[in-house]
């Protein structure tokens, strides 16, 4: 017969592997859920100058729900985990940001996608691609002035700012030739806009 001791030592362990295994278990369930979560911020935060008043509405409060269910599990997650939760819930309110922007000046974004083609989205801007993007500008700045009167001058200044703001962002990787032709494409703008004055 098994002496009390083996029982008592084999219920040990069963109860030790059961409670380590529940923990690797919630602890699977935390990063489930935040990955959950990522998926759903990246979909949600794409596109989001397409998206409808209606349909943002939608997606923050879908975030508000999402967010108050995390936040009371969030004592349990890694460190890492919590940077990671604290940085996906940064990059939704950005957008949320940038949306609310877009609603208070109407046309903004239609202006952005209009003079800077493809780099409209500023987050594809970087030190290899801001050259481009200046000239990108600077072609459609010159192909469209003929028609714009002082409210258009205005919104193509506002995009202009948009871009020398990223710029900024990314300032000290860009190499000196880059930072030239940058200069002298904004001079030209200038120039063309002071002409436009007169």
């Amino acid at each position: 017969m098994k002496s009390i001791f083996q029982i008592l030592s084999a219920i040990l362990i069963s109860v030790a592997l059961l409670a380590s295994g529940c923990s690797a278990t919630k602890e699977q369930q935390m990063e489930d859920d935040l990955a959950d979560f990522r998926s759903w911020v990246s979909n949600a935060t794409s596109n989001v100058a397409d998206r409808t008043e209606e349909d943002w509405k939608r997606a923050r409060e879908d975030f508000n729900m999402r967010t108050q269910e995390l936040d009371q599990k969030e004592d349990q997650f890694t460190d890492e985990l919590k940077q990671d939760y604290q940085s996906l819930k940064r990059e939704f309110q950005e957008a949320d940001e940038e949306y609310q922007k877009n609603m208070e000046e109407p046309g903004i974004a239609e202006w952005e996608r209009g003079l800077l083609d493809r780099w409209a989205d500023f987050a594809t801007i970087n030190e290899n691609t801001v050259r481009d993007a200046y000239i990108t500008f600077m072609e459609n700045v010159r192909a469209k002035k003929s028609n714009w009167d002082n409210q258009d001058w205005e919104m193509a200044k506002r995009v202009l700012e948009e871009l020398n703001e990223r710029k900024d962002q990314i300032e000290g990787n860009i190499p000196t030739e880059t930072e030239v032709k940058i200069k002298a494409l904004q001079m030209e703008f200038r120039t063309l806009e002071t002409a436009a004055d007169i």
